[in-house]
């Protein structure tokens, strides 16, 4: 059983007792830390009340089962559950004192994004393993402590984005480490969702608040995925970022032209002023190889009024083929298509949708095994030098190499966007 210590008691820890009441077979949450004390107090209340919910749901679903193994299986669950929620939650006002006085084997952060280093850095120089709501770090000088803090203790270390985990993503992470694209030519990717001017009150669209917009905080969710899959570093970017058509500090539009180590070319559009449209995907990315491509599309879907926020919501992907190269001159060679679809095979034990539990699951069972995370931490930390590196192009209105030189702004959390709240138009 793998001992969790949740820090950050704020609204999105909501969603995080519904995720570890789910995982109650294999991880437990045993203390919690917020500065707010009444939020930290009542987040212990809540998180025994999940627990003790999830063992009435257990029970009453083993009542019901006429399959002696199900049955079983839902009475431990019921037992585990009805254990968990009667063990008292300690509750800190920050990390530093839950790491010391806690016995914890890994720490969940659910801080805002500016203030993710500390407690990452904290538990990873304590032996702890480490899963924070995304994005990582709002600037590459501590997105690299992170880094140089977890991969010294050889701690796990994941960072929230299910985009990264359905069926068909990881199928196209195979597609281009099996070489059956060919040499890479062009891969560009797109963000196409919409935010109203509604959305941006409170910390929504400020730089301490969220740390970025259209590219940052939004973005990730196809962008993460999209340098995982291609494989190769961004070396160069030439940017455009702007409130277009919004009032807010950071950017709801951002345009770059990218060029990848491997040298393809390529292209990012990270919009929140999308309207719905039904042949527009929320996010798409598509790589041009020299004997085939790669088409990605994803979507987020989250019912309405879920009792079960973690567990009914999920991220979907929809990866295909194609090569004009096949059938060409008579020649009927379809090899390159062949080698990627059947890749599928490889993949079919992978669920087709992830949900936020999943993702967590995946955390807690790497633990467990020792098994290394199917995302690297350089992942999630390229997304920002990347996007940090986008706002410095788009400051300076001219092209920015890769890695981030750290005497530049934008390296650390100085570098901010000159454009303050004012639309474009004003």
């Amino acid at each position: 059983m793998v001992r969790v210590g949740m820090v950050g008691c704020g609204g999105i820890s909501r969603m995080y007792c519904d995720l570890y009441a789910e995982l109650v077979d294999i991880a437990q949450v045993t203390a919690v830390a917020d500065p707010v004390t009444e939020l930290a107090v009542n987040r212990a209340a809540a998180m025994r009340e999940a627990y003790a919910a999830e063992a009435h749901a257990a029970r009453y679903a083993a009542l019901e089962s006429r399959d002696d193994a199900a049955r079983e299986r839902l009475q431990r669950r019921a037992r585990a559950a009805a254990a968990a929620a009667a063990v008292r939650i300690p509750h800190f006002r920050d990390h530093e004192h839950l790491l010391r006085e806690a016995e914890v084997d890994a720490l969940v952060v659910l801080t805002a994004p500016p203030v993710r280093r500390e407690p990452t850095v904290a538990a990873a120089q304590a032996g702890k393993h480490v899963f924070i709501q995304g994005p990582m770090a709002t600037n590459v000088a501590d997105a690299d402590a992170m880094v140089a803090a977890v991969q010294a203790a050889g701690v796990q270390f994941h960072s929230q984005c299910g985009a990264r985990y359905p069926r068909d993503m990881v199928l196209a992470r195979r597609a281009v480490e099996s070489g059956a694209l060919g040499a890479m030519g062009s891969a560009r990717v797109e963000l196409n969702w919409f935010r109203g001017q509604g959305y941006y009150r409170g910390w929504h669209g400020t730089w301490d608040g969220e740390g970025g917009g259209a590219a940052f905080h939004h973005g990730r969710y196809i962008i993460d995925p999209f340098l995982w899959v291609v494989g190769s570093p961004v070396v160069e970017v030439f940017a455009y970022a702007a409130p277009q058509l919004r009032s807010l500090e950071t950017e709801s539009l951002t345009q770059a032209l990218l060029q990848f180590a491997n040298g393809a070319g390529g292209m990012l559009h990270a919009s929140l002023l999308n309207h719905k449209q039904p042949l527009t995907p929320e996010g798409r990315f598509e790589i041009l190889g020299h004997d085939a491509s790669l088409l990605v599309g994803e979507a987020y879907f989250s019912p309405p009024a879920s009792p079960f926020q973690g567990r009914d919501r999920y991220w979907e992907a929809d990866a295909s083929f194609g090569s004009s190269e096949a059938g060409r001159f008579g020649s009927g060679d379809d090899s390159a298509l062949q080698r990627l679809e059947g890749l599928r095979a490889a993949v079919a034990g992978v669920p087709a949708r992830a949900t936020e539990a999943y993702q967590s699951r995946l955390f807690i069972e790497c633990i467990a095994s020792g098994n290394e995370p199917l995302v690297p931490i350089e992942v999630p930390r390229h997304h920002v030098e990347l996007v940090r590196a986008m706002y410095s192009s788009a400051e300076q209105q001219r092209p920015v190499s890769l890695p981030l030189d750290p005497g530049d702004p934008f390296h650390g959390p100085a570098g901010r966007l000159s454009h303050g709240s004012r639309r474009p138009q004003d």
